[in-house]
């Protein structure tokens, strides 16, 4: 009996067991066809698909008559997938000795790192047509290497537009995550620089993908008998949109040869719309090579280019003014009350301030001089006093109104603000207090003043514009107001009359036209202490005084206004006025230009030297580190007239 209820036990355990595991099979099954069955479908689903992308072909850009300046080319570019079946490693030995590379492990590791698809890398790009031929026809040996083809960009004027168009380049996740834009695409590529950038969203287009069935060897089944019903399905990409510039070709290319070899910035817009015609930067960068694989050589000598060639001039280098802020000046006295059209000031060469003395270019001076006279000739005593008379806090006040100090909203990006000295910005900057000889070499564009060009042609534009400061923009658009300045009609023509003078009879002579009456002002920013009281252009390249011109056209109803920037170009009413008349009569009575000269090397003088720094002006301490200009300004006032 006892044998028998074992025996019986032992039978329940052994049902108890199998009913069990077959209901952990059941659970299973349910587990994997129910809850995972999807996962798994397409997993199954993979082995025979593959999901190729289909790039969004990126907006062409033209300039303002339709010529074309930047579209797309196809290019192919090998990429690794690890996720391919084989061995990394051989795939790298065979991948090498088929193309004649010479690839290392490093290499793919790196450009998985890269990639925002773990398993896909991009390791070269711009690949020959026969290395493409050899790794289709290799599938069996290097099955971990394909060939993908993108689009790519193609500057056709190279550098002539280089500082306008700017670069593209691979997304990286901090843009992915500012731009909103999911990165799915290794091959996904952003404006970096330029219009490219400041229009990213408008020439972007927008991938599309397609699903193919593949074969064993990851080949597309194109035999229609082969193909499985439902597989394949498509999404049309998005092609981004063309965008116009106001820039004009024949006008950029005219005003670039004009530099010759010099470096600098030229800018030519419409005061009234702020359309941009011409915007010059040299030395330029061809952006093209940032449209192929730029070796890490090409990159270091680029950036160790002592000419700095990456940096765009008119937004963002940063230089002293000189005398191209004394109708600024002007202006702010005029509008508070401290000057008037018969205030004037005597000068006799030099001014006695808190001690130390304060030296006009003119070494005898210029003997009684009005507001009028002062901006022709460019007293530097008249601006002086004027400047103690203003005061530093009228300045600042009226220079953030017209842009000084801050950004003049041009559509490109990376713009910098320059210095626009105040009480605030030098305590913020553990300077101490404002010292009221400290006004005197920001009114004559010197001192801690930091401008850059487009602020200079902002201010100019106003003026000419009759206090209506517009938004600067390069691609095409509605005219946007940026601040209308208070400026009383009676300013503008007190301005206007002391700016026709300097061209009609002062030092801008040659930017003279026939039957046009141009309004501008010359500026010469010395470079380094050792120009104080030489002959310019007796001096090593290098270290001449930077030449500034700017100022309008027509007097009456100006409809362009300009600024020159020539890096150690001497005077401004040399080269830099020459510039200007190019640009000028090319706008205004559509004439080809004729050669523009260098400025004759002039014999160093004979005689009393004119001041230097140091008897000029109080020392002042040194700008802060994170404000330097890309060239210094430490003189305390001008050599020559202005």
């Amino acid at each position: 009996m006892k044998e028998q209820l074992d025996s019986q036990s032992k039978f329940k355990f052994i049902r108890f067991c199998l009913y069990f595991f077959f209901l952990l099979l059941i659970l299973k099954a349910f587990y994997f066809q129910v809850i995972k069955g999807e996962y798994y479908r397409l997993l199954s689903f993979n082995n025979f698909t593959r999901t190729i992308l289909l790039p969004g072909r990126r907006g062409q850009i033209l300039d303002k008559n339709g010529r074309l300046l930047c579209e797309n080319r196809v290019s192919f570019t090998l990429m690794v997938d690890t996720s391919k079946e084989g061995k990394l490693d051989e795939n790298i030995q065979n991948a090498n000795r088929l193309l004649g590379l010479n690839l290392t492990r490093k290499d793919i590791d790196v450009a998985l790192r890269r990639s925002p698809v773990k398993t896909l890398g991009l390791v070269i790009r711009d690949i020959p047509l026969e290395w493409v031929q050899k790794i289709e026809a290799n599938k069996d040996i290097v099955p971990m290497f394909q060939v993908e083809m993108e689009l790519r960009r193609e500057y056709k004027e190279g550098k002539l537009f280089g500082h306008i168009l700017g670069y593209v380049g691979l997304i990286t996740e901090n843009e992915s995550k500012e731009m909103g834009i999911p990165i799915l695409d290794p091959f996904q590529e952003v404006g970096k620089a330029g219009v490219e950038k400041s229009a990213n969203s408008i020439l972007m287009g927008k991938n599309g993908w397609k699903r193919i069935q593949v074969n064993s060897l990851g080949r597309e089944v194109e035999d229609p008998r082969l193909k499985l019903p439902g597989i394949e399905e498509k999404q049309e990409p998005t092609a981004g949109k063309t965008i116009h510039l106001m820039v004009d070709y024949d006008l950029q290319n005219y005003i670039t040869n004009s530099f010759g070899e010099e470096s600098g910035s030229a800018v030519f817009m419409n005061p009234k719309t702020g359309e941009i015609y011409s915007y010059v930067s040299l030395p330029s960068i061809d952006p093209n090579i940032f449209s192929r694989s730029i070796k890490k050589k090409e990159w270091e000598e680029i950036v160790s280019d002592p000419s700095k060639p990456l940096i765009n001039r008119p937004i963002q280098a940063t230089y002293p003014a000189g005398s191209t802020f004394k109708p600024f000046i002007a202006s702010v006295g005029l509008e508070e009350g401290d000057l008037d059209l018969g205030t004037s000031f005597s000068c006799s060469g030099v001014w006695e301030y808190g001690g130390n003395p304060f030296h006009c270019w003119a070494k005898g001076g210029h003997g009684n001089v009005d507001l009028i006279t002062a901006i022709q000739n460019s007293c530097n005593i008249f601006f002086y006093k004027a400047g103690d008379k203003i005061g530093i806090d009228a300045i600042s006040k009226w220079g953030k109104l017209y842009g000084f100090g801050g950004l003049t909203g041009i559509d490109l990006p990376n713009e910098r603000c320059g210095i626009l000295p105040s009480r605030e910005w030098k305590k913020s900057k553990k300077l101490g207090e404002w010292y009221n000889g400290e006004t005197l070499p920001v009114a004559i564009g010197q001192g801690y003043l930091a401008v850059t060009p487009m602020q200079i042609l902002s201010f100019y534009s106003t003026v000419a514009n009759d206090g209506v400061r517009m938004k600067p923009h390069i691609v095409e658009g509605e005219p946007q107001v940026m601040m209308k300045v208070p400026l009383s009609l009676r300013t503008i023509s007190i301005l206007k009359e002391g700016l026709s003078r300097v061209v009609s009879s002062g030092t801008g002579r040659k930017a003279q036209i026939g039957g046009i009456e141009v309004c501008a002002k010359t500026g010469t920013a010395q470079v380094v202490k050792a120009s104080a009281g030489k002959n310019t252009y007796s001096l090593e390249k290098e270290i001449r005084d930077h030449a500034w011109f700017a100022g309008f056209a027509p007097k009456d109803d100006p409809r362009v206004s300009f600024v020159i920037m020539v890096e150690h170009g001497g005077h401004g009413g040399d080269i830099a006025a020459q510039i200007a008349k190019v640009g000028l009569e090319y706008i205004l009575l559509n004439k080809k230009p004729e050669e523009v000269k260098p400025p004759e090397i002039k014999p160093v003088q004979i005689g009393p030297e004119i001041p230097s720094e140091e008897q000029i002006q109080p020392k002042i301490e040194e700008q802060p580190q994170e404000e330097q200009n890309v060239t210094i300004d430490t003189s305390g006032g001008e050599n020559v007239p202005n």
